[in-house]
């Protein structure tokens, strides 16, 4: 469904839900990627080079949802809301 087809209450749901949800990924592959780091530095490369693909291919997600939460930001300042 488009973001200009959705009522008001719909767009402050999913606002609220995809950041909670981009916080959160945004969070684990933060530990992640510094654990994998720790590895890297600590001669255990065989982990540590293997588990850095995995935040780096993942903060995409992280990109593309806060493009989603800025969308949906903008539809409702175009309908007068404050947020």
């Amino acid at each position: 469904m488009k973001i200009q087809e959705m009522s008001d209450e719909a767009l402050l749901k999913r606002k609220k839900t995809t950041e909670v949800v981009t916080a959160s990924l945004a969070g684990l592959l933060t530990v992640l990627l510094i654990a994998a780091l720790f590895l890297c530095f600590n001669d255990q490369f065989t982990i540590g080079l293997p588990l850095l693909i995995i935040p780096l291919s993942l903060s995409t997600v992280v990109f593309m949802n806060i493009a989603d939460v800025k969308a949906v930001r903008k539809e409702l300042q175009t309908r007068n809301h404050v947020l």
